[in-house]
């Protein structure tokens, strides 16, 4: 597709290794993946670079100590030269100058270069675009529309206004504007996903966004980019996820919840409805409020709260506190928080 030597000229980096070496595939640093092309743009990948079985990668000049790969070294990543690259990238490897309807419906687009298995029926106004892999016993209901190079499983049931594969978010800061970072991942849906009506996935940055196997979404939920959800997940309705989060199995989400980017949630952890979580959390965790915290912590702060509001006001007046030692005040504020 490309050589390395040529994307050095083009983001104007020095190669530092083989620079012949083809390049037909772009993949997250952290991902398990041999191969490819992979592109240091936040500070936590450089905790990958040792690990990366990545064949080429892209990045500052402390990425020089790597050994047996071949570099490309940026003091500063352009974001227009950068984007010009992965547009590239993008159209080649999902053959996007290549488009045509080529369903036999004329109510239902069916992209090119498109693989789809036994027994699938799709509803009226379903868009698949090119790249697609879609594989047995699989039904997408009206109106949903999936993205280029989307991959989904057998046994997958997609409900109505869905859209899977939406760009990332994910933008660089350059010259006192927010320049969008070009997203070439996809999206992954597994054996025996259901995913409910008006979802919205986003497709990975480099890397992909992965729906593990057996993990059900309910109505209205937001998955962002690089997020990878495990197997026999429940997420309930208008729960948000922002992106490189990461649910292990058997997690269950309730109702409204939020999650921060960069988190990794427990296998078996129970999130409960409303909650605001800030912060990673072992295995098993029971998680409530914001910022969430163990429901029991969490129910203990309430009932302390709770027991102060029904004192007399005389009890709290500034006098009675002002009088209270230092000793009682520290263990009052800490009964609170």
């Amino acid at each position: 597709m490309i050589t390395a030597a040529e994307i050095a000229q083009l983001l104007g980096g020095k190669l530092i290794g083989q620079a012949d070496i083809e390049i037909n595939e772009i993949v997250d640093i952290h991902d398990n993946v041999k191969g490819g092309l992979a592109i240091i743009h936040q500070k936590k990948d450089l905790n990958a670079l040792e690990t990366s079985k990545a064949e080429v990668i892209i990045g500052p000049s402390v990425i020089e100590s790597v050994k047996d790969k071949t570099l490309i070294v940026i003091d500063k990543i352009d974001p227009m030269k950068l984007n010009q690259l992965l547009r590239f990238y993008k159209v080649k490897r999902y053959g996007l100058e290549d488009q045509c309807n080529t369903s036999d419906r004329s109510d239902v687009h069916i992209g090119n270069h498109v693989s789809i298995g036994k027994d699938c029926y799709f509803m009226p106004g379903v868009k698949i675009m090119n790249g697609v892999t879609i594989g047995d016993n699989v039904v997408v209901h009206a109106n949903t529309v999936i993205k280029e190079g989307t991959v989904i499983g057998s046994n997958v049931t997609i409900d109505a206004n869905c859209s899977i594969g939406n760009y990332s978010f994910e933008y660089l800061f350059e010259h006192g504007e927010y320049i969008r970072l070009e997203s070439v991942g996809r999206v992954i849906i597994e054996d025996d996903v259901e995913i409910g009506a008006n979802n919205t996935i986003d497709r990975g940055t480099f890397g992909s966004t992965v729906i593990g196997r057996g993990t059900k979404l309910d109505n209205q939920i937001q998955i962002g980019h690089d997020v990878k959800i495990g197997q026999h997940c429940l997420i309930v309705s208008q729960v948000g996820i922002a992106g490189w989060t990461i649910l292990e199995d058997h997690v269950i989400v309730h109702g409204q919840a939020g999650l921060a980017g960069g988190l990794r949630i427990g296998h078996g952890t129970m999130i409960k409805a409303q909650a605001g979580v800030t912060k990673s959390c072992k295995p098993n965790s029971q998680l409530c409020g914001y910022p969430a915290r163990e429901s029991s912590q969490f129910l203990s702060t309430v009932a302390a709260l709770n027991k102060l509001s029904r004192q007399p006001q005389s009890k709290l007046s500034a006098a009675t506190v002002e009088s209270e030692s230092p000793g009682v005040l520290r263990r009052w504020l800490r009964k609170l928080i």
